[in-house]
């Protein structure tokens, strides 16, 4: 299972994972230009687009359709918006997460798989009710995730099973001893 986050190269190298929850990128911009040359015949099935869902000037039907084209089968809100849209006191806005959640519906009703982020267990059950059975799984992220220097090659390590049936991944340094699934 890869979360596929071309942005992140865009980043300065040895930046912290919070230069991803700032406005410096067109995250889904590098996204599209990177899905132009990408191989269909090498991506992985199990491969999740990283999208920032609470893009106000996206074209989601080009993002849709670049990533069938690309043979990409899933998508990831990734950075979440807990993470990005926070009040004053430092609190999540729920308007962030409820349009990131129907960005995210939107996909999965054109057939694409979901992995959500949290920041919290609190945002859980919202996914899990909204997006049903196109969630295959939860990136744990909390706020002390972002403090992460980023590498080229992050790990996505299993934390078991949400539940009985959703498995839960937390993001790591590329410095992990077991690799299970990845970030790039």
């Amino acid at each position: 299972m890869q979360v596929y986050a071309p942005s992140l190269r865009s980043l300065p190298n040895g930046s912290l994972l919070v230069m991803a929850t700032l406005p410096i990128l067109d995250w889904n911009e590098c996204l599209l230009r990177d899905l132009r040359s990408l191989n269909k015949a090498t991506s992985a099935p199990h491969v999740y687009a990283a999208i920032l869902m609470i893009d106000p000037f996206a074209c989601w039907e080009d993002i849709a359709e670049s990533l069938k084209d690309a043979g990409i089968a899933g998508v990831a809100n990734f950075p979440p918006a807990s993470l990005i849209e926070r009040s004053a006191a430092g609190v999540p806005i729920d308007t962030g997460q409820e349009l990131e959640l129907r960005r995210m519906e939107w996909f999965t009703s054109l057939g694409f798989k979901a992995l959500f982020a949290i920041a919290s267990d609190s945002e859980i059950t919202a996914a899990e009710k909204r997006l049903g059975a196109h969630l295959e799984g939860l990136i744990h992220l909390p706020a002390e995730a972002l403090t992460r220097t980023m590498s080229e090659e992050m790990e996505l390590v299993s934390l078991g099973l949400h539940g009985s049936t959703l498995p839960m991944f937390a993001l790591l340094d590329g410095s992990a001893s077991k690799r299970q699934t990845s970030a790039t």
